[in-house]
């Protein structure tokens, strides 16, 4: 069972609050026997006794911050269970009633209600799953295979980089570009809106492109440093395309949850792009050229994160 997200009520002053923590203390507890009247006959006496129908290992302990209170709940609850095994009466520390032998079996349970970790982890969980879904949404594997075999092998060369980065471009002008049919590659170019830099990178692959079609041609070293750049810009802008929506400068927390660290927020995220786009996009100089940039366009960078 999930730990409860609401507020524990302390039951000395009756204040509700949200726990800092939970702490586990590990204790035992000694079973007290119930004793029945002992009822005397001639030559004997007969007196029921039964241990409880159950005990009690370890609890979870946190406090009021009103009152100090110490709260405990239950951390091990064990019930009386019949042993059908003989061979395990004395290991297991049997209990006989009623022509049955019995032990405790212990079920643990979890900490009794959401404390600040877990509503931090709760947090932080929703905004990567949402990251995730959004940057999924990219396909990098369609997107970035061609580059990361460019960049792994030596027998793969520009030449034929270049040719799928600019198919996998046209497609996705194609998809995102109304009445695409009907237009140029230059004209689905400008449709998109994009960053000027980027609008200039991408029109100069198109105009490469066409000049290795007509020719003989093997791309030199700047020209090479063109398609490099106006790839890694060009998932630069699909990757923002994707996160914008999401506002990730400007996450909410709610009034009753101040407890949550904006800053370790933004960390943690950061920490989370770092693993997953580093991944997924084996570009040259990722951390410094490609995520830095990224995270200070998006708002979530941390002073203190180093890879």
């Amino acid at each position: 069972m999930k730990p409860k997200k609401e507020k524990v009520k302390c039951s000395v002053c009756g204040f509700q609050f949200i726990p800092e923590s939970f702490h586990y203390e590990k204790t035992h507890f000694d079973q007290i026997e119930s004793k029945g009247e002992i009822v005397e006959f001639p030559n004997g006496k007969h007196q029921i006794e039964l241990k409880p129908f159950t005990s009690l290992r370890g609890s979870y302990v946190t406090y009021c911050p009103q009152c100090r209170y110490l709260i405990k709940f239950a951390g091990e609850i064990g019930r009386k269970e019949v042993i059908e095994d003989p061979s395990l009466i004395k290991k297991l520390g049997a209990i006989k009633e009623f022509g049955k032998t019995y032990k405790y079996q212990f079920d643990a349970n979890n900490k009794p209600y959401m404390d600040y970790s877990d509503y931090f982890i709760e947090k932080v969980d929703n905004i990567k799953i949402s990251i995730k879904n959004a940057l999924d949404e990219v396909n990098f594997d369609h997107w970035g295979s061609s580059y990361n075999k460019w960049k792994e092998d030596k027998s793969i060369d520009s030449f034929k980089f270049l040719i799928h980065f600019y198919s996998t471009l046209i497609e996705y002008l194609d998809a995102q570009v109304e009445d695409s049919n009907n237009k140029s590659v230059v004209q689905k170019i400008e449709a998109l809106n994009l960053p000027k830099n980027l609008e200039i990178l991408t029109k100069d692959v198109e105009e490469l492109k066409n000049k290795i079609a007509h020719d003989v041609y093997e791309l030199n070293e700047e020209e090479e440093q063109l398609v490099e750049s106006s790839f890694t810009q060009f998932m630069r802008y699909l990757i923002m395309k994707q996160l914008n929506s999401l506002k990730l400068d400007k996450i909410i927390i709610e009034p009753e949850y101040d407890f949550i660290d904006i800053d370790k927020i933004k960390y943690d995220i950061q920490e989370f792009l770092d693993l997953y786009l580093g991944k997924v996009l084996h570009i040259k100089g990722f951390y410094n050229e490609f995520l830095m940039p990224l995270l200070e366009e998006l708002g979530v960078r941390h002073p203190d994160y180093k890879p």
